[in-house]
């Protein structure tokens, strides 16, 4: 077994031992998970469909997500495993094909070791990305969202000729059947497959072609969906979660200034590790002699492509506004965790940043990612959301820590190098 998988189950295995296990009631009350209903009650009925009485039809926004419930209540049924027990297995499973496919798309990218585990590190200790769903099973379809999507993304990575085409297909029907907020990231998708660089070499119109497949592939499940859950849902709020933020805004209330800085800081502190590193890096490079100006030119054309991906699933996240996405807007943004490993990889790749780093370094990056990972309510500090700005505050210094320990570092190497 090699040096790169060892890391990764070791981070794995101390992410399932430092999480909270919560009961399934207890998950659901103290995260506020109210979409299991839903799940339950589609696994509970499978393999048939739900009868439900006109006022406990489901939205079509939790309804929609019915397949991977279905299934698990399918095989709960037939095979006497509680519906729990299944929801849990399913969650583990897809957070499994999550690590696998960022995984391979590290070894794709060809990025050194120091590159892999510190990529690795970031999304497998992320607060946001695997220990939610540990203490809230139910919610698997999050995941099943986030396991097609680094399946597109490891497709889009490996190209044409190696079978890319293939797992961006099944990448995309997976996603579609997790959340519908797989057809967000479309045109990020149309974009790569134009302009990738390992997508280019047979023309636009090829390109495009290949593109509908795809996009035709993941409506026509989207719409098959819709027909099979009718007879048992009512429509949702699908079209508030792209106005929210509008309708918030012009609506008449008082301390609004408040609460969006609040919903600002929820959007943007999970992706806060990236961000400060990667700005440390761009203010070494520019005292390597680089202007930024260089350093932009420089980044490859994928980690652009990358970046709308992020773009889509954050801007998803942010219009949905604080009234209605408070409380899950950060579990939102998490969804494109894959897509910033990937883009943050081939910037360390194409820089060759943590390329050699001390030792001295590589334990201060691990104890800030670490640390940073024990969230207030899935480890052992407790399951009390009154914590939530002493756990936003914390993370946010230790993200600040990680873009000086970044400077330094290289500053440092560049320093000694002969």
């Amino acid at each position: 077994m090699n040096t790169r998988l060892l890391t990764t189950l070791l981070f794995c295995g101390i992410l399932l031992l430092t999480n909270r296990w919560l009961s399934y009631q207890e998950g659901i009350d103290i995260l506020k998970a109210a979409d299991t209903n839903s799940y339950m009650t589609i696994a509970k009925a499978a393999p048939g469909l739900p009868v439900l009485a006109n006022e406990a039809l489901l939205p079509t926004n939790h309804s929609a997500r019915f397949l991977v419930p279905y299934l698990a209540g399918t095989i709960a049924n037939g095979t006497g495993i509680s519906h729990e027990s299944m929801f849990l297995i399913a969650t583990l499973l897809f957070c499994a094909v999550v690590v696998w496919a960022v995984h391979q798309i590290l070894l794709e990218l060809s990025v050194s070791e120091t590159q892999y585990t510190l990529s690795m590190a970031l999304l497998i200790f992320n607060p946001y990305m695997f220990r939610y769903y540990f203490a809230v099973p139910a919610m698997v379809n999050d995941i099943v969202f986030v396991a097609g999507f680094a399946i597109v993304l490891l497709g889009l990575v490996k190209g044409l000729e190696r079978g890319g085409f293939v797992l961006v297909l099944v990448g995309s029907i997976i996603s579609i059947a997790g959340r519908q907020n797989a057809l967000v990231f479309m045109p990020a998708l149309a974009a790569w497959m134009i302009w990738g660089e390992k997508w280019r070499s047979e023309g636009i119109l090829r390109s495009l072609a290949r593109f509908a497949v795809v996009a035709v592939s993941a409506i026509a499940v989207y719409v098959l969906i819709g027909r099979i859950i009718a007879s048992f849902s009512v429509r949702g709020m699908e079209g508030d979660a792209l106005t929210g933020l509008v309708r918030w805004g012009i609506a008449p209330s008082e301390g609004k200034m408040k609460v969006f800085v609040e919903y600002l800081l929820r959007t943007v502190i999970c992706l806060l590790f990236f961000k400060t590193m990667l700005l440390a890096a761009a203010l070494y490079l520019r005292l390597q002699g680089k202007t930024f100006n260089i350093i932009l030119s420089e980044i490859p054309r994928d980690f652009w492509l990358a970046m709308l991906f992020v773009a889509a699933l954050y801007g998803f996240a942010f219009l949905g506004g604080p009234e209605l996405f408070m409380s899950g807007v950060t579990r939102y943004v998490s969804h494109a965790l894959p897509a910033m490993v990937l883009g943050f990889a081939i910037v360390l790749k194409r820089f060759e940043l943590f390329d050699a780093m001390q030792p001295s370094s590589l334990l201060a990056f691990g104890v800030l990612i670490a640390v940073g990972s024990f969230h207030h309510m899935t480890t052992f500090g407790g399951t009390s959301s009154d914590k939530a700005m002493y756990f936003a505050v914390i993370y946010c210094i230790l993200a600040i820590f990680a873009g000086f320990v970044t400077f330094f570092a290289h500053n440092n190497r560049s320093i000694h190098k002969p």
